[in-house]
């Protein structure tokens, strides 16, 4: 993966891609470079008929598509890991599928490697009845997918739900302006919209909901910014690369704290592309959309039936098991259980509660 290339531009350009449909191979494009990729597809079934509604592909040869979906799919190896693993993550495929497996399947010997592929990494994400799917292809010869690569799919697989709405409500809009206000306040995310003076043009339902509780950012006289003198100049200064000209982001989300010095909010800064912005900003000036997400709260510990992010009796106790400094070996071997079983419900953890390590877990369940 090139040092240069970060999720947020794969992210902006699939935003643009959910209002204009003539925007899905340059998404896909951007999918391909960030992942160093030969292809890319994106694609939604029905959850209950597993039939596809939508498919968006790129990179294949004339025919792929025809023959995937009439034979092929079902000898899917990937898709096989995809409905067996924890949705809400990327996973990459030689992890679990070795060399062995891929010598004796049909699906690669006489499909997937005939097209000149090799490696894959691929994700889901359930959006009520529909099932999401985004994966990108490296050829023979290539080397597999490494944990930096797919922490960066990651980000972008975490966007999918919020950007086939965008597309659902694009497809029944007739003029953008009303369709992308109302697109932006159907997420169920906060994103703040602002110029390069920090000016805020556009603020959807979530945001002011968040802003109206909380003590680390706020907008004053129009003007957004961050409550800590410390945050405030590093938040200013990435608003003004992504409004740049040529925009500079940083893949690194910012971290606002609270008065306990723990991380609060999670903060992402991408631009705007510019056929998203006519609308907000008549100059048409370079924009940049703020996602703030307050992923790690801090609850009382619960008693019966008060477990927090749905979490299941199991999963809340590995979660108490590590916050007290236990290591998953060390939690299964004091729970009588298999650690694969621990790790799954660290993976499902990982999806409830949006934390993405186990410091997280540990910062968000110690007391």
């Amino acid at each position: 993966m090139s040092r240069t290339r970060t999720a947020d531009e794969s992210i902006a350009a699939l935003y643009a891609a959910a209002v204009d449909p003539a925007q899905w191979d340059v998404a896909l494009n951007a999918i391909m470079a960030l992942a160093d990729a030969r292809a890319a597809n994106c694609f939604v079934h029905d959850l209950q008929s597993g039939s596809f509604l939508e498919y968006r592909f790129t990179g294949y040869g004339s025919g792929w598509a025809e023959a995937y979906a009439s034979h092929y799919h079902d000898l899917d190896l990937a898709r096989g890991v995809l409905m067996r693993e924890p949705p809400g993550h990327m996973y990459a495929m030689h992890r679990y599928l070795p060399d062995r497996v891929v010598e004796r399947s049909e699906y690669y010997q006489d499909f997937y490697i005939q097209e000149g592929l090799r490696y894959s990494c691929g994700g889901m994400q359930i959006d009520g009845e529909r099932r999401l799917i985004m994966a990108v292809h490296r050829p023979v010869n290539h080397e597999p997918f490494d944990g930096r690569t797919t922490r960066e799919l990651q980000r972008v697989l975490e966007h999918l739900p919020n950007i086939f709405r965008v597309r659902h409500m694009a497809a029944h809009a007739h003029t953008p302006a009303p369709m992308m206000a109302a697109a932006l306040d159907a997420l169920p995310r906060a994103v703040i919209v602002v110029d390069d003076e920090m000016r805020v043009h556009y603020l959807n339902a979530c945001a002011v909901t968040m802003l109206e509780r909380s003590t680390e950012i706020r907008v004053k006289a129009d003007r957004f910014t961050a409550s800590d003198s410390q945050v405030a100049p590093q938040l200013m200064r990435r608003i003004r690369n992504v409004c740049s000209a040529c925009p500079l982001v940083d893949p690194l989300p910012l971290y606002a704290l609270d008065s306990a010095g723990r991380p609060a909010l999670e903060i992402h800064v991408i631009p705007l592309k510019p056929q998203l912005t006519l609308h907000l900003d008549p100059q048409a000036r370079p924009l940049a959309m703020v996602l703030p997400r307050r992923r790690f709260q801090d609850p009382a510990r619960p008693g019966a039936g008060e477990r927090p992010f749905s979490l299941s009796r199991a999963e809340m106790a590995v979660a108490n098991g590590l916050a007290s400094g236990m290591t998953p070996a060390e939690y299964a071997s004091r729970a009588s259980v298999c650690v694969s079983t621990v790790r799954s419900q660290i993976k499902a953890i990982f999806t409830k509660t949006g934390a993405r390590r186990i410091a997280d877990i540990v910062a968000l369940f110690s007391d």
